[in-house]
C-alpha cells in the first residue's frame, strides 16, 4: 500500500500510528513514500533520450549490437537488420551468422581488429569489412565496439558496439583510387614514350646527318658508296621505330576499339597455321587444353596479335638442347577467364629482369631478330581491353604468361 503524504508531520503521525497498533496488537499497515511527480519527471526525460537516441542512430544509418560472450548470443537493432535487408523477425542472435557474411577476403583482417582489442592490444575494435546482405550483393561496414566487462582473468565476457553502412563511400573512394592509379600508369607510359622519342628518334637523326656529310666527302658515286648502304640502313631502322611508336600511340588513344565475342580455339587455330608457314612447321609439340567453346570479348586484331607474339617469342628462345613443348590452358578464376601459354624454352630471370621484362626495347636473350617491341605492344593490346597480363618464368627452365581477361 502507498501512502501520500505531503506535510511535515507526515512521518510523525505514521509512528505514531505504529506504536499504537503494537500495544493494541491490532494489524499494522506498513508503506513507502514516493514523490509520484518525480517520477514521472524522469520517466519522460529517459523517453525523450531514448527517442533522440534512436533517432541518432537511424539518421546516421548505424545499428547496434550487444555481444553475450558468456551465452555466445548478439542482439542486432533493427538498424543492423535493415543494413543487412533481412526481416527482424529471422533468427540472427548467433555471432557465428555474422562471421559467415563477412567477405572472405576481409576475413583475416576482421579477426585480427578482434583480437587485439581482447588482448587488450588495442583501447577499442574498429575494422572496415564487407557483409553479404539477403540480395546477395555486398555492402561495407564500419564496424566499431568495446569490451565492457571482463573476467578476473582479463577475459572479455561482453562487448558492445556499432556498424555503419559505408558503400557509397567506400565505393567513391574506390573509384577514386582506380582513377588515380589509371593516370599514374598513363603518365608513367606517356613520360616512358617521351624519353623514347627523344633518344632514338635524335639518336638516328644524329646519324643521318653524320652519313650525309660522309656522303659530302668522299666524292664518288654515291650508290656505291659505302656510307650510302649505312645511309640506307639507318633510315630503314628509323622508319621502324616511327612505325613501332606510332602503333602503340593508336593503342593507347583508341577509345571505340570494337569487341567482339571471339571463339579463343579457332584464332589460336589461325596463329598456329601463320607461324607453320614461316618454316615452323616442324618447331615443336603442341598440347591444346583450351575447350573447343571458350569464348571472350576482345578485339579481334589485338587477339591474333597478343596470340602470334606469345607464340613466335616461345618459338624463338626455344632451348636448343631440348624439343619445344609448348602448352595452352583456359579456366575460370575469381569469376574471370584467364589463359595461358606454358613452354620449356629459355627462361627469363624475373629477380634480374622482372622488372623490364615488358618495357619498351627491352631484350634478354642475344638473339638476332630480339627487338624488345612484342611484349610492350602485347600487354599495351591487353590492357586496352582491361585485362592483365603476368609471367612466371625460370632460367633454363622455361615460362608460363597469363592473361587475365575482363569478362
Amino acid at each position: 500500500m502507498v501512502f501520500d503524504f505531503y506535510n511535515k508531520d507526515s512521518s510523525k503521525a505514521m509512528n505514531n500510528f505504529r506504536s499504537k497498533s503494537r500495544e493494541d496488537r491490532s494489524p499494522v499497515f506498513s508503506g513507502k513514500f514516493i514523490n509520484l511527480s518525480e517520477l514521472k519527471a524522469q520517466e519522460l526525460k529517459l523517453k525523450v533520450l531514448e527517442e533522440r537516441f534512436q533517432f541518432a542512430l537511424e539518421a546516421s544509418n548505424t545499428g547496434v549490437w550487444d555481444w553475450n560472450i558468456k551465452t555466445n548470443t548478439v542482439f542486432y537493432s533493427s538498424q543492423s537488420f535493415k543494413i543487412l535487408e533481412i526481416n527482424s523477425a529471422d533468427i540472427f542472435d548467433n555471432p557465428e551468422r555474422w562471421d559467415e557474411i563477412v567477405h572472405p577476403d576481409d576475413l583475416e583482417e576482421y579477426y585480427a581488429a578482434i583480437n587485439e582489442h581482447f588482448e587488450n592490444k588495442t583501447p577499442f575494435y574498429e575494422n572496415f569489412h564487407r557483409v553479404l546482405t539477403s540480395s546477395g550483393k555486398y555492402k561495407w561496414i564500419l564496424d566499431r565496439g568495446e569490451v565492457i566487462e571482463r573476467d578476473r582473468n582479463g577475459e572479455p565476457l561482453r562487448v558492445i558496439g556499432t556498424h555503419t553502412d559505408i558503400t557509397a563511400q567506400k565505393e567513391k573512394e574506390l573509384e577514386l583510387v582506380k582513377t588515380m592509379k589509371l593516370y599514374s600508369e598513363k603518365n608513367s607510359q606517356l613520360l616512358n614514350f617521351s624519353h623514347i622519342v627523344a633518344h632514338n628518334l635524335n639518336s638516328h637523326a644524329g646519324n643521318l646527318k653524320l652519313l650525309l656529310d660522309m656522303i659530302d666527302a668522299e666524292n664518288k658515286n654515291v650508290e656505291n658508296s659505302e656510307a650510302f648502304s649505312y645511309l640506307r640502313t639507318v633510315s630503314d631502322d628509323l622508319n621502324k621505330t616511327i612505325t613501332d611508336l606510332s602503333q602503340i600511340v593508336n593503342i593507347q588513344n583508341n577509345i571505340n576499339i570494337v569487341v567482339k565475342p571471339l571463339n579463343l580455339n579457332n584464332y589460336l587455330k589461325k596463329v598456329l597455321n601463320v607461324v607453320s608457314a614461316y618454316n615452323y612447321r616442324n618447331f615443336g609439340t603442341i598440347i591444346n587444353n583450351i575447350p573447343k567453346d571458350a569464348t571472350i570479348n576482345f578485339n579481334p586484331a589485338y587477339l591474333e596479335s597478343v596470340l602470334l607474339n606469345f607464340c613466335t617469342n616461345a618459338i624463338k628462345y626455344a632451348h636448343p638442347e631440348r624439343d619445344l613443348i609448348i602448352e595452352f590452358n583456359f579456366f575460370i578464376e575469381n569469376g574471370k577467364k584467364v589463359f595461358t601459354i606454358t613452354d620449356n624454352g629459355l627462361g627469363i630471370d624475373l629477380k634480374k629482369h622482372g622488372h623490364l621484362l615488358f618495357g619498351m626495347y627491352k631484350t634478354f636473350h642475344k638473339h638476332e631478330d630480339s627487338h624488345g617491341i612484342g611484349l610492350y605492344i602485347t600487354k599495351n593490346q591487353i590492357e586496352s581491353m582491361n585485362g592483365a597480363v603476368s609471367v612466371e618464368s625460370a632460367v633454363g627452365v622455361g615460362s608460363t604468361f597469363t592473361v587475365t581477361f575482363n569478362d
